[in-house]
């Protein structure tokens, strides 16, 4: 009877113990479904939007139909409108309004965009610009503080450019694989496609491969060449007339060694660091590149050219003095980084690449992702680094 009680017993103290634990099961069953109920719906699954990744690893829901977008970092305006969306800017920096004018010329509707002149990296947001405008897509610089105000009024924010490369190192800069720098060249445009999406995706790809064509026939004629065949370069004047201002040297490396150059330049000193004349003669470069910056060709080039100091120097002595093309936004930034490289190739290595013509490749271009029959005229102009600081097409 004792041992009956007894098994009863534990019996009984077996059942309650499921039952707590069958309880427990319950409750956090409908915890979770509490939860899965109540929460917001997942970034990744909000309907009408969809997923970007941009170049600070920052995930951004942006609408699936873009309507009104604010091309604010520099070279955005002319990626934008090589992916077929110029009719849906409808802010971007004033310099783009008015001062190039192969972009007056190829859509001069560029001129009734609300241009904005306080706007760079370090610049402070007005969020009320944007709101007013009832802009849904903002391709903006790399500043944390300010890219929160665009989060916070829930208009979507993406970093489609970095301002400072990430290799520092001349030898990893060069010793990168053709593959990977095609992969680093197509990354601003694929993330300003992916966040217009649609038919934007499409062009994205044709330009992709057009440029990869031209990165193919850059590297098939110059990888071979060995540092006494390569003609030194520097790329000076970077903001003005001072061609002592220019890039860290990893920051065109690679474009002036696929182009058959070899790069001469500084490791130090941010963005645009300045150096000293007593360097630039150490260095004493075959060819020195004028940049685009603002100002006329002419008086750029002549600055340079005439200035008694600098006449000693192999590039003046020899007139390799040459300034970088200017289309509807310098050629060496947004999409046309790479036709900047194929014209770089005629100047620093002409025998290897005298049946390249710039005047037909600008045309081609310029039909092919901006929809407009260029001139051969106009082309010259583009080569020449055509800017106009009146605002108005001078032919």
């Amino acid at each position: 009877m004792y041992a009956y009680l007894q098994d009863f017993k534990d019996r009984g103290k077996c059942m309650k113990k499921n039952i707590r634990i069958l309880s427990l099961f319950l409750c956090l069953a409908m915890c979770f479904t509490i939860a899965g109920c109540s929460k917001s719906p997942s970034t990744e699954t909000k309907e009408g939007y969809h997923k970007v990744v941009d170049n600070l690893g920052r995930e951004v829901m942006v609408p699936d139909n873009v309507q009104r977008i604010a091309a604010m970092n520099g070279p955005t305006y002319e990626m934008v409108f090589c992916l077929g969306a110029a009719d849906r800017v409808a802010m971007c920096k004033k310099p783009q309004t008015s001062n190039y004018p192969a972009a007056l010329l190829t859509n001069p509707d560029v001129a009734n965009i609300d241009g904005f002149n306080n706007v760079s990296p370090s610049a402070v947001v007005n969020i009320e610009d944007y709101l007013s405008r009832n802009i849904d897509l903002v391709l903006y610089y790399s500043n944390e503080t300010e890219l929160k105000k665009f989060d916070n009024a829930g208009i979507a924010a993406v970093v489609p450019v970095l301002s400072v490369s990430d290799i520092t190192d001349i030898n990893a800069c060069l010793s990168m694989s053709i593959d990977t720098y095609k992969e680093r060249n197509a990354k601003t445009m694929k993330v300003v496609a992916e966040a217009l999406g649609g038919e934007s995706l499409k062009i994205f790809d044709k330009w992709e491969a057009y440029t990869n064509n031209i990165i193919d026939l850059l590297y098939s004629r110059t990888s071979k060449l060995t540092d006494d065949q390569r003609p030194t370069v520097y790329w000076g004047n970077t903001w003005g007339e001072n061609i002592l201002s220019s890039y860290l040297i990893t920051n065109r490396a690679y474009e002036i060694n696929l182009a058959g150059g070899k790069v001469l330049g500084p490791t130090e000193g941010g963005n645009f660091p300045e150096i000293n004349e007593e360097q630039l003669f150490t260095w004493d470069p075959d060819i020195i590149l004028i940049d685009n910056h603002g100002n006329s060709p002419d008086l750029v080039k002549d600055h340079v050219l005439n200035n008694v100091k600098y006449k000693n120097l192999t590039a003046i002595k020899n007139k390799d003095v040459y300034r970088i093309p200017a289309g509807v936004f310098f050629l060496d930034k947004g999409s046309t980084t790479a036709l900047m490289t194929l014209w770089l190739a005629t100047i620093v290595q002409p025998e290897l690449f005298k049946d390249i013509s710039m005047i037909e490749e600008l045309q081609k271009y310029f039909k092919e992702f901006y929809n407009y029959e260029l001139s051969a005229t106009d082309a010259q102009h583009i080569l020449d680094g055509w800017y106009s600081s009146s605002g108005e097409v001078e032919t």
